[in-house]
C-alpha cells in the first residue's frame, strides 16, 4: 500500500490540473487519469507479491514444522516439496517427485511473469511517446 500511495503521489499536479480544466472531477479523474499513471507500480508490485507468496516456506516450517498444521491445512508447494523430497518420520523421501514439484512451482512462477511481462509491458509500450 505504501508503493501504491508513493506512486499516486508521484503523479504531477500539472496533469491533474489540467485534467480539472478540461472537466474531469471524482471517480473518472482516477479511472482516466490516475490508474493509468500509477499501472506499472500496480504491476511490479503484483509480480513481487505473486514470487513473495512462493517463499513463505521459512514461516510455515518454523511455526508448524514438516506437517504444516493439523491435516496439512497450512501446507503450500515449498513445505509440500520438502515433505516429498526429503521424507518425513516413516515417510521416505522421493527425490524425483521432489523436484517434479520444484518445476511445478518453477513453471507456475514463470506463467505469472510472463502474462505480466507480455500483457502489461506490451500495453505500457503503446503508450510510451
Amino acid at each position: 500500500m505504501m508503493l501504491i500511495f508513493a506512486a499516486l503521489l508521484s503523479i504531477p499536479d500539472d496533469v491533474l490540473e489540467a485534467a480539472e480544466c478540461d472537466g474531469i472531477t471524482g471517480m473518472s479523474a482516477f479511472w482516466k487519469i490516475k490508474l493509468p499513471l500509477i499501472l506499472p507500480s500496480i504491476g511490479i508490485i503484483s509480480v513481487l507479491t505473486f514470487v513473495g507468496n512462493f517463499n513463505a516456506f521459512d514461516l510455515i516450517y518454523t511455526i508448524q514444522g514438516a506437517l504444516a498444521g493439523p491435516n496439512f491445512s497450512t501446507d503450500i508447494l515449498g513445505t509440500f516439496m520438502y515433505r516429498t523430497f526429503f521424507g518425513f518420520q516413516l515417510q521416505l523421501g522421493d527425490p524425483y517427485m521432489g523436484s517434479t514439484i520444484a518445476s511445478a512451482m518453477f513453471g507456475i512462477i514463470l506463467v505469472g511473469v510472463c502474462i505480466y511481462l507480455f500483457a502489461i509491458q506490451t500495453r505500457l509500450r503503446r503508450y510510451q511517446f
